[in-house]
């Protein structure tokens, strides 16, 4: 994904910098960035945000428990169960495409009645 960005006219790329500030009277409008590395800040003009924190899932703690993908991702199916009975995962950690915040969310309370009903239906 990085070369591609590299690659495109349509991308500029700020390494170094973070997000200070977010802009925009009904709307993003702008954002101001700083490096700190220049003691520099820019405003860029932009018409939206996308908040990501890294591509690599922090599967490290389980890789020798349940099945993880070649992204190392955790193999979780349509009820967030992975290939281990009573483990459930949910969020970006897992196989799931999009992801995003709500997605994650929205994985998140899946995973939760999965494994009340694992925990509690199960047993009746």
């Amino acid at each position: 994904m990085i070369e591609r960005a590299k690659k495109s006219d349509k991308v500029d790329i700020y390494l170094g910098y973070i997000v200070e500030e977010i802009y925009g009277k009904d709307r993003v409008e702008s954002i101001k960035i700083y490096s700190k590395d220049e003691d520099t800040e820019k405003i860029l003009p932009v018409s939206g945000v996308f908040i990501e924190i890294g591509l690599i899932p922090n599967s490290q703690s389980v890789k020798d428990i349940v099945k993880l993908n070649h992204l190392q991702e955790i193999e979780v199916d349509c009820e967030c169960k992975t290939n281990i009975e009573g483990i459930f995962a949910a969020g970006d950690v897992t196989s799931v495409p999009d992801k995003q915040i709500i997605v994650a969310a929205g994985e998140g309370a899946k995973a939760a009645l999965s494994s009340y009903k694992y925990l509690v239906i199960r047993k009746k």
